[in-house]
């Protein structure tokens, strides 16, 4: 007969000590640190995908195939320089194609705007390319006075915008489920070992 077994077997469970709950707050953290590098890393790369003109002016483009958005840049930066307006009234943006053809310019369906190092930028107009090559961007106020300042031309900006934003709560999200669930399986675990 083992007597050592059954004493083994009868003897109470340990329940989890309090300081298991702090164990909680690792996933939470890293959670919180894995966003932090996503917006830190990805949102400083957005803006290189926007291509900055200073208008009135022109510039050739080198665009792919898809839709592309013009952005005004309410406050901008560019060569060191520093663009700011309130409002804009009457500002035209022209597409040429490099034989000269005219690429039709319209409203956005919806509103769009960003605010990255000290860039703010709204959505103003969008285009449709259908063939890769360059492309001649120009903006004026059609022949009447108006503030020099800055649009900037970029293809699934916003779409990249969203992901970014999404993937980042969605790390801190995951962090928070996993904290909670650590929570709960300490206390469940603790009520359990109590109960008995």
């Amino acid at each position: 007969m083992d007597l050592k077994g059954s004493e083994r077997r009868g003897a109470p469970s340990k329940a989890p000590g309090q300081g298991w709950y702090a164990l909680a707050l690792l996933p939470a953290i890293c959670g919180f640190a894995a966003m932090g590098v996503i917006l830190f890393t990805q949102l400083s790369k957005l803006d290189d995908g926007l291509e900055q003109i200073v208008v009135p002016g022109t510039r050739e483009l080198r665009l792919e195939p898809g839709l592309h958005t013009v952005f005004l840049e309410y406050s901008s930066v560019v060569d060191g320089r520093v663009y700011r307006v309130d409002q804009v009234s009457g500002l035209t943006v022209r597409v040429e194609a490099a034989d000269g053809a005219p690429v039709a310019v319209r409203a956005p369906m919806g509103s769009a705007s960003y605010s990255l190092g000290g860039r703010q930028g709204e959505a103003i107009n969008v285009f449709d390319v259908e063939r890769a090559g360059a492309y001649r961007v120009s903006a004026d106020y059609g022949g009447t006075a108006g503030p020099q300042t800055v649009i900037a031309v970029g293809q699934g900006f916003m779409g990249t915008l969203f992901t970014t934003i999404l993937s980042a709560l969605g790390s801190a999200f995951l962090g928070m489920i996993l904290a909670a669930a650590v929570v709960i399986g300490v206390y469940l675990a603790r009520r359990r070992v109590r109960q008995n």
